[in-house]
């Protein structure tokens, strides 16, 4: 069903919908909807549109879906803070350590299956959000350059 519903939405963007339903595409995507963003990078090269242009609207809304992620991540802790005893003492260190390496794992936010739960924690231990758009941004353009630059002899 969602490889049906990938391949619509592709055959969407190429057609009628463009940059808008990429992006809309992208957003999606690194939510936690199943779907490759990186089928759509491909297809979209395929079909010759401009490369950055592409990667700017594609990273937009592959940030716009983590920063979902981190509201739900926000969110959802206050409803657990409301209703379940958290032990604030792992909290605090899940804070510290996210503190401490969380950038750089967030850098990895592309990767497939472990990226996008990765970018509720931040959310959930408070992460301060100006660092969580640097390394997010970062960690995306990196992936579809470095896509494009994978894919672009065989494109």
């Amino acid at each position: 069903m969602f490889t049906s519903f990938q391949t619509w939405f592709i055959d969407f963007i190429l057609g009628p919908g463009g940059y808008p339903a990429l992006f809309i595409f992208n957003v999606l995507t690194d939510t936690l909807i199943p779907g490759s963003p990186e089928v759509s990078a491909i297809a979209v090269w395929t079909a010759s549109l401009p490369v950055v242009p592409s990667i700017i609207v594609m990273t937009a809304g592959n940030f716009v879906g983590n920063m979902i992620n981190y509201w739900i991540g926000y969110s959802g802790m206050n409803l657990a803070h409301k209703y379940f005893p958290i032990n604030k003492e792992r909290l605090g260190r899940a804070e510290r350590w996210f503190d401490r390496f969380g950038g750089v794992a967030l850098l990895f936010s592309w990767l497939p299956i472990v990226g996008d739960p990765l970018t509720f924690v931040p959310g959930i231990v408070r992460y301060n959000f100006a660092k969580f758009t640097a390394y997010v941004l970062t960690g995306k353009i990196i992936r579809y350059a470095g896509l494009y630059y994978l894919v672009r002899g065989v494109v």
